[in-house]
């Protein structure tokens, strides 16, 4: 009888401990209490959902056996609302406006053609699936804000201190994290393409911190965004795919690297940043597939290097075009030949400045190291080998520039490199699914790594489907230890920006 009961009950459990769990020593019968006053309720049509028996023993979602206020399984509540926006032990369920890339919608769900599906396989993937009627309701109530019975909106009035931005690339979306709450609080909708996918890239703050900008590598813009309101602001050309963006200390102007491998527009833009319009562009022969880039500290030099030509650039950001006196060049290897072609055996992706501005950190995927050059005449001084298939992406160095971490995407690792000796300090393994982008919590306590997630799932469940559910992790600082979070949010997260 119990087995049966179970089978049939619809309780989201986000733990692999149900209440059929003999070591609970629980019944997931009705066993009713008194509803506490001073709960914040769901509208009417969601309470509908989570009160509705489901087996002739009168089981509900909000039985305390399951997501009642009484031990709530995994410590999701579903029967106070503000305790369930603010997420159970796997994070977060519900993202405001946004049902489709919600965990909860992914555990009722189970057709793969309407939104992602996730199976919580003990006892069996069906207990948690409701029919698709109600799973529309759910989806809708989402979508128009998840609001409460009073028309309130959760995370309306977040500390503008406590936001993150992550780009999810394959779901045209901006994540909105809160880094000391370890959730995820919005997904922005960003790209001007409806039925194309525009591929957010790249997130910037601006040095105020009330704007993030935005490349879209896919549909060739850059957009701004205002950090409270989420608001765009403008938006400008800047084909062929847009990749790593740079602002100035003023704020004033803006650049983005063209990451094309083609015969044209392998060039890198200047934009004011105030109107969002490109005001300069530069261009040379050896720049071919431009991506990374770094401006110095006192912003009268911009460094680039192009990740098919394999060469680096220290550009005048002031004049800005191509003059013997303006800029130097220089291949990242002594074996790169002039004309552009590169030889695909370095593929250098993106560059840090030491905090002097003296050294340049640039990650190379293609021969799996962090080379180290000097700014002022980009010569090498080093070169930091990852190990085998490292392919690393982006980095970041620690707010005291003792480490650079540093996302090698295809071993699923991240290298901590020690700035004094320029020597590994350590690698941290399995900190998700192809790791791609890395920033720092404003206390500087803990790192947030951005996972592509497309090749597998490090998600709280198994997925199935095509609907890729992006993953970022976390690693605390002072011990290089991975934290068991798991930030879930759309496809594909790559570029990160933390408010400090």
């Amino acid at each position: 009888m119990r087995r049966r009961m179970i089978k049939t009950s619809v309780c989201i459990i986000a733990t692999v401990i149900v209440c059929a769990t003999l070591m609970q020593l629980q019944s997931c019968k009705q066993d009713f209490t008194t509803t506490p006053d001073n709960i914040v309720k769901f509208p009417p049509e969601v309470e509908a959902v989570f009160n509705t028996p489901y087996t002739s023993n009168n089981v509900t979602c909000t039985t305390p056996s399951c997501h009642a206020n009484e031990n709530s399984a995994s410590g999701l509540n579903l029967v106070d609302w503000q305790k369930a926006m603010n997420g159970s032990g796997n994070g977060t369920m519900i993202i405001p406006y946004n049902g489709f890339w919600s965990h909860m919608i992914a555990v009722l769900n189970n057709d793969t053609n309407y939104a992602p599906v996730i199976n919580i396989t003990v006892p069996e993937p069906s207990v948690h699936k409701i029919d698709t009627s109600r799973v529309h309701t759910i989806m809708n109530w989402i979508n128009g804000g998840a609001k409460d019975v009073n028309g309130n909106v959760a995370f309306s009035n977040i500390d503008p201190n406590d936001k993150g931005f992550i780009t999810n690339q394959a779901a045209d979306v901006v994540a909105v994290i809160q880094p000391n709450e370890r959730r995820t609080v919005r997904l922005i909708p960003v790209g001007g393409r409806p039925n194309s996918l525009d591929a957010a890239h790249y997130v910037i703050l601006s040095p105020d911190k009330n704007y993030f900008y935005v490349s879209l590598i896919q549909e060739g813009y850059v957009e701004k965004y205002n950090a409270t309101t989420y608001a765009l602001v403008g938006r400008m050309q800047a084909p062929s795919n847009p990749a790593h963006i740079e602002i100035s200390g003023d704020g004033h102007n803006g650049f983005v690297t063209n990451f094309f491998s083609g015969t044209s527009e392998t060039i890198t833009r200047r934009f004011d940043a105030h109107n969002m319009t490109v005001n300069g562009t530069f261009s040379d022969v050896a720049m071919t597939g431009p991506h990374g880039m770094a401006l110095s500290p006192d912003d009268k030099w911009l460094y680039v290097t192009s990740e098919i030509g394999e060469y680096i650039f220290k550009i005048s950001a002031e004049n800005f075009y191509a003059s013997d006196s303006t800029y130097i060049k220089g291949p990242i290897d002594p074996t790169v030949p002039p004309g552009g072609q590169g030889t695909t055996h370095f593929r250098p992706y993106q560059i840090v400045l030491s905090p002097d501005g003296s050294l340049m950190y640039v990650s190379c995927r293609g021969s799996n190291e962090v080379r180290i050059y000097r700014t002022n005449d980009l010569v090498q001084v080093n070169a930091i080998a990852l190990g085998t298939n490292a392919f690393p992406l982006l980095m970041k160095l620690t707010s005291d520039g003792k480490y650079l971490f540093v996302c090698n995407r295809n071993n699923n690792t991240v290298s901590v490199i020690n700035c004094q000796t320029q020597t590994v300090q350590t690698t941290i393994p399995n900190v998700g699914v192809q790791p791609h982008g890395v920033d720092f919590t404003a206390d500087g306590q803990y790192a947030i790594i951005a996972c592509e997630t497309q090749s597998g799932f490090d998600g709280h469940h198994p997925q199935v489907g095509s609907n890729k559910i992006g993953v970022s992790r976390i690693i605390q600082v002072s011990n290089f230890s991975l934290l068991p979070n798991k930030l879930e949010m759309g496809s594909f997260p790559a570029g990160i920006a933390i408010v400090k």
